[in-house]
């Protein structure tokens, strides 16, 4: 069950399933310079046969370009960490608020949490490994960048009313935090608007290695993910799903000590 999804809510499912299962989930990650005229002239679909790798490099510096930018702004999200395992039916369901500073990095604040005792401390686990990777010391180590990927352009297509370019996304060394699969880039403004693969390396014993969908969208001029998901399946649990609603995103202004509510952000209707 998910809450209804708009640019303001941003939500992330984490499952794990054996079989077959229709992989629904997005997982949440954020993303400018100038196209030269040659590309800026030449059809899309024409962009990979013509130009090789070339404009694959000159999207990835862009995403790059944006990175710095998403990352110089301080915001606060509500979200709501729900994992589920199949194989023994339990649930836990985890409230916090999560808040982001330029050169501090990631904290939260727990709000409240219910069943599973267990899973609810794999979620605090989850929590615990974003704080870690996005201090100032090693947030560059998993963002898309030169520095962490190749890419290949595939082509354009057509994602929530926007037209993207379709980028296949190879890490150059493993890391639960680099993915391998594709992203959709917004052709204006070279921000992700969708991101699908695996981790390269295992996330833990506990998860596996899940299939991660993302999916981003504009929040007072920042992309910022609004949907997170995926499925995986590991030796102790098997299969399990974990979900992560976003909403209520406010963006901090550091000449202002009262922060401001972004103007996209609705608080979603509970079922």
């Amino acid at each position: 069950m998910l809450w209804n999804r708009t640019c303001a809510q941003p939500c992330t499912t984490i499952a794990t399933k054996t079989g077959e299962l229709k992989q629904r989930c997005k997982w949440r990650v954020p993303s400018n310079l100038t196209i030269s005229v040659l590309l800026a002239c030449l059809p899309p679909c024409q962009l990979a046969s013509t130009l090789g790798t070339e404009p694959s490099n000159e999207i990835l510096e862009r995403i790059a370009a944006n990175n710095i930018k998403h990352y110089s702004v301080a915001f606060s999200v509500l979200r709501e960490y729900k994992l589920h395992n199949l194989r023994f039916d339990k649930e836990a369901t985890v409230s916090v608020q999560v808040t982001y500073r330029p050169g501090k990095g990631m904290t939260y604040e727990l709000l409240e949490s219910s069943g599973s005792p267990k899973l609810a401390e794999i979620v605090e686990k989850v929590l615990a490994s974003e704080v870690d990777t996005s201090s100032p010391a090693k947030l560059a180590r998993h963002l898309i960048s030169p520095a962490n990927y190749e890419v290949s352009l595939r082509g354009t297509e057509t994602v929530a009313g926007r037209t993207c370019y379709v980028i296949d996304l190879v890490p150059k060394h493993k890391s639960r935090y680099l993915v391998k699969g594709t992203a959709w880039v917004d052709r204006s403004s070279y921000d992700v608007v969708r991101l699908e693969g695996a981790p390269s390396a295992s996330v833990s014993m506990w998860i596996g290695t899940p299939h991660i969908e993302m999916e981003f969208s504009p929040i007072d001029g920042l992309w910022l993910p609004v949907h997170t998901g995926a499925v995986s399946s590991s030796l102790l649990l098997g299969t399990s799903e974990l979900e992560i609603r976003y909403w209520d995103y406010v963006i901090i202004n550091p000449d202002n000590p009262a922060p401001s509510r972004a103007a996209d952000s609705i608080q979603p209707s509970r079922p």
